[in-house]
């Protein structure tokens, strides 16, 4: 007797473990992971450009840049100063260790040609952008663009304290945008800082005030004022193409693994007035967009962020052949949303892992085949979300949106049980944690 009791009681154990792993494997599928503070991008080599300038930028800025060596170096941290009587837009930025320092009330550079004003391209690093007035114009049908981070192998960029607007396209527009076009890992868009800007009085066409778009991680957008403008104005971006496309064993050609904006957060910006009514790009009525928007991103913190009067205010979807995944959403408000406060998973019936003959091939797609992505452990709670929206659901769940937890009002559990899977195109959601 005394062998069995001993015996039933290491079973028990054995079995009382075995369940506590279990079910700790289960919660553990429900909800993102907290985005932890090492992935915020690094600070410290900010400090070390001068706090007066180096150069001041009395006719061509490029000229300026180019006569850093001279003076602080070849390698040397060099503030150009900006000013009233600086000229040279559009401008490339490849020298590294280059602040560019607005001067006070400065007036606006602008330009009369299209295109981009500021590019920062391949092998870039450590480059400040801060204090300009930056002043668009109407470009038609053409693309028009503040601030462009583009390529591969650039890292430590600080865009900070400027105002850009006026910026109009029917097409294209960004006030600013960074796009990581590498294909691997170690040549990625890394530490990028977009803070305490505003940007306002812009006409984007199918695109947005602010982006981070494909092979980019590590990034803020914080502390910024968007406001008066006809599209999207924080978007994190996965799948368009912008890093180099993969064929998988079974010929099918998708999105790259790393063509996502990653390891991100978008933190205290206001964002007022936004609405599709004048634009071009979406027959000038209003449309499904959203102030904030995670498009194929992943591993991204939403957190005290105010919107006010919007088409919707927040969105976590997926356009592309994309898992838009380990998404938290904390702490944030909306108000006068004209659809709703925040719209969740992908808007297409059938998603692209279960429909093979999806055209996944980010160059190739069209509207009608996007829409198929997947939206997946997603935490939102503890939101102020105070619209009072023309849909009947001010949070609203369209397709595969699961291993979710949204404690909300309003929002009702769905396929609550197990591991936070879900068949086909339903919605697995728990409403407590």
């Amino acid at each position: 007797m005394g062998n069995f009791s001993l015996r039933a009681g290491y079973i028990g154990g054995i079995c009382a473990i075995t369940f506590l792993l279990a079910t700790t494997q289960i919660q553990a599928s429900w909800g993102a992971t907290p985005l932890e503070d090492k992935y915020r991008p690094a600070r410290a080599w900010i400090e070390k450009f001068s706090s007066t300038p180096d150069i001041v930028a009395a006719g061509s800025i490029a000229d300026a840049i180019e006569s850093c060596d001279d003076v602080v170096g070849k390698n040397g941290y060099c503030v150009v100063e900006v000013g009233d009587s600086a000229s040279g837009l559009p401008l490339e930025i490849f020298r590294s260790n280059t602040k560019l320092q607005g001067k006070a009330n400065m007036s606006p550079l602008t330009s009369s040609k299209n295109g981009t004003f500021i590019y920062i391209g391949d092998n870039t690093k450590r480059v400040v952008i801060e204090g300009l007035d930056i002043q668009g114009h109407s470009a038609g049908n053409h693309g028009i663009y503040g601030i462009i981070v583009e390529g591969e192998n650039i890292k430590n960029i600080l865009i900070r304290n400027n105002r850009i607007h006026d910026f109009n396209s029917n097409s294209n527009a960004h006030g600013i945008a960074v796009y990581g076009t590498a294909e691997s890992n170690k040549r990625s868009i890394a530490n990028v800082i977009i803070e305490g800007n505003t940007v306002y009085d812009m006409r984007t066409g199918s695109s947005e005030s602010i982006v981070v778009n494909g092979n980019v991680k590590k990034w803020e957008i914080r502390n910024n004022d968007i406001y008066d403008i006809n599209n999207i104005a924080i978007d994190a971006i996965g799948g368009e193409g912008t890093s180099p496309s993969r064929t998988n064993s079974e010929g099918r050609v998708l999105p790259g693994k790393l063509d996502a904006a990653r390891y991100g957060f978008i933190e205290d910006n206001f964002v007022e007035n936004m609405h599709t009514t004048d634009n071009p790009a979406y027959g000038s009525k209003e449309s499904w967009a959203a102030a904030i928007y995670v498009d194929g991103g992943h591993h991204i913190q939403i957190r005290d962020n105010v919107v006010q009067n919007t088409a919707w205010g927040y969105e976590v979807g997926a356009e592309n052949c994309m898992v838009s995944r380990q998404i938290t959403m904390t702490g944030n408000s909306a108000e006068e949303s004209y659809y709703g406060d925040l719209l969740l998973g992908g808007y297409a019936h059938k998603g692209f892992k279960a429909d093979k003959s999806i055209d996944c091939d980010p160059y190739n797609t069209v509207d009608a085949n996007e829409g198929h992505g997947y939206v997946k452990y997603l935490t939102v709670k503890e939101n102020l979300f105070n619209s009072d929206p023309v849909e009947p659901d001010n949070v609203t769940l369209q397709y595969r949106t699961t291993n979710a937890i949204i404690i909300e009002p309003g929002v009702e559990p769905v396929n609550d049980q197990g591991n936070g899977s879900a068949r086909g195109d339903e919605n697995a959601v728990r409403t407590t944690e």
